[in-house]
């Protein structure tokens, strides 16, 4: 059991760290050079990464335990902003796992699971503005939109009409995110046997 306990949780910490790493480096430039939509790509790799991961590892739990563990080493950064990322990083985390867990280690289950986390961080948009202005919900709408204005340069967009296409766009973002993850993990773990088959050494009798 301890064994077991401190596999899974070595393996979340290689999955994790390199989670952090990206997010640590990469992240930081983008927010610093103030890149439209930074946290969407973030999360786009995030879930190309825990899927991948996932592929290659077959243990329950692992995704969210990796998500824990960029979170605390997200609080290293030397970004101005930490806890807004972290609890991003967590929320995403949480949504890959409980949709794997819940429809099951297949296709469908990680298109799913990407597409609830790439749609949390619209959920952690509308949070953080929740937080900012409490139960008007007419201010958060409004700041939402704006936001979307400013990130995409459209003036003269439609309230309704630009909230539709940003979810959908997400949709597709997260399903192909998760797909690629998939195939690259399968790819990964071909790689993986064929180097273990030809390392293994033959039996002379």
């Amino acid at each position: 059991m301890e064994k077991g306990l401190n596999s899974i949780w070595m393996k979340a910490a290689v999955a994790g760290g390199l989670w952090a790493s990206f997010e640590i480096i990469v992240g930081s430039l983008l927010h610093n050079l103030h890149i439209p939509f930074s946290g969407t790509l973030l999360a786009t790799f995030s879930i190309l990464l825990m899927i991948s991961f996932l592929q290659i590892w077959n243990e329950t739990g692992l995704i969210w335990r990796a998500g824990l563990i960029c979170g605390l080493m997200k609080s290293l950064s030397p970004s101005a902003v930490i806890l807004g990322p972290m609890t991003g990083i967590m929320m995403e985390a949480l949504f890959m796992d409980l949709l794997i867990y819940l429809v099951g280690r297949n296709m469908i289950g990680y298109i799913l699971a990407g597409i609830a986390a790439l749609l949390s961080t619209i959920l952690h948009k509308l949070a953080s503005l929740f937080i900012l202005y409490g139960n008007d919900l007419v201010n958060i709408y409004v700041n939402l939109f704006r936001f979307l204005q400013k990130q995409l340069g459209l003036e003269e967009a439609n309230p309704k009409d630009l909230i539709i296409g940003i979810i959908a766009l997400y949709i597709l973002i997260g399903a192909a995110a998760a797909i690629a993850g998939y195939y690259l993990g399968r790819k990964a773990l071909r790689n993986q046997t064929e180097v273990s088959t030809i390392a293994r050494p033959t039996d002379p009798y």
